[in-house]
């Protein structure tokens, strides 16, 4: 899992949003099959994943630019900084 992904589910919780294993999970799905190459369905990809409240949408908003910036994200196979234990784990959680 890419850092920068684990960093941002983090900020989010740490400012009160609640995100389980199984949204952090399902964001990363999402993002392997969006893609980062086009910044706007990537950010609806976390975005549907992750938030669940609208008083979290502020959140999200204000802390989505300060993870990834007006650039692309640097995260293209987020499953490739995954060790095969960790790549697994992860396949039978979202079975």
């Amino acid at each position: 899992m890419n850092k920068r992904m684990v960093d941002f589910i983090r900020a989010l919780r740490a400012a009160g949003v609640r995100v389980s294993l199984a949204e952090s999970m399902d964001a990363m799905h999402g993002v392997d099959v969006i893609g980062v190459q086009e910044r706007e369905p990537f950010r609806a990809a976390l975005k549907t994943t992750l938030i669940k409240e609208a008083r979290d949408q502020k959140i999200f908003d204000e802390y989505f630019p300060l993870f990834f910036g007006s650039q692309q994200p640097d995260m293209q196979d987020a499953a490739g900084n995954m060790s095969q234990q960790q790549q697994q784990m992860l396949q039978q959680a979202m079975q």
